[in-house]
């Protein structure tokens, strides 16, 4: 299967932590450009991601994975706003509505990510929530909120801890205490990244907060979802796992992140292509 992922940073370095593991023709168009996409006003992100995405599908594509809010944005209408919207894996959306939503305590929602991120969420989650039933155990609670209330902070500064910083460092792990430490004080139930690469802080998230009063669903939720979403190989011989890197830039940068390239290699020696765009 052809599977394409957009991305202008940090999101392909945890995504390819599950992804490595099915066989399948992976293209990651690293926009890095125009990175990272998140500093940028939504209108100017999404024309970069949109140029990928047409570059990619004149090569054919079965499915394109692209950055969480821009994937909650063209496919929040029923009605598709571009012919490649039926090509878009609903990864993020599936996680929010069958994870979040579903194991939501109270209604109350945190989010963090970057300032466009942010400023998007909230009417999208009112979109999603339309289509959303409560479940029997929701209706039950009588202070439930519904639609969702949403609780919202920028954490701009963490997709570059990724690059520059170990995730595990002592300094980065204090500044993710303290930026989580508002959503503690707002008594949300749940807590959702808006961007991939935030699921690398999962371990550091999941010990600061109490799991009977704010959840956080892991990355094995979003493995899970993709398992189930897109079609297994097995048997099927003429399927291999290869990755070529679309790249806009300088491919020598790219070539220096070495966490990046093992995963993409699954810690062995196979050759990533890389092609310039």
């Amino acid at each position: 299967m052809k599977i394409w992922i957009i991305t202008s940073g940090s999101e392909s370095l945890t995504l390819f932590k599950f992804l490595s593991k099915y066989d399948h023709e992976y293209v990651v168009y690293y926009d890095f450009f125009h990175r990272p996409y998140g500093d940028k006003t939504f209108a100017q992100s999404r024309i970069c991601i949109e140029k990928g995405i047409e570059y990619l599908t004149k090569q054919g594509v079965d499915t394109i994975i692209v950055p969480p809010i821009y994937e909650l944005h063209y496919l929040a209408s029923s009605i598709k706003l571009k012919t490649w919207s039926s090509n878009i894996l609903p990864l993020f959306t599936t996680y929010l509505k069958n994870y979040c939503f579903t194991y939501s305590l109270v209604g109350k929602i945190g989010f963090f990510g970057d300032f466009v991120d942010v400023r998007e969420i909230e009417n999208l989650v009112k979109k999603f929530a339309k289509w959303y039933a409560l479940t029997s155990h929701q209706q039950a609670i009588k202070k439930f909120h519904f639609p969702f209330v949403c609780w919202v902070k920028e954490t701009p500064l963490w997709k570059y801890y990724l690059n520059s910083l170990s995730y595990s460092n002592i300094l980065v792990n204090k500044i993710i205490k303290f930026d989580l430490r508002y959503f503690k004080d707002a008594m949300v139930d749940t807590l959702v990244p808006l961007n991939y690469g935030y699921f690398n802080y999962q371990t550091t998230i999941t010990k600061f907060l109490n799991f009977k009063n704010i959840r956080f669903h892991t990355l094995e939720k979003l493995e899970n979802i993709f398992h189930e979403l897109v079609p297994s190989t097995e048997g099927i011989l003429k399927n291999k796992y290869s990755v070529v890197v679309a790249y806009t830039g300088h491919v020598d940068i790219l070539k220096r992140e070495k966490r990046m390239i093992w995963l993409l290699q699954r810690g062995k020696s196979i050759e990533v292509e890389f092609k310039e765009v």
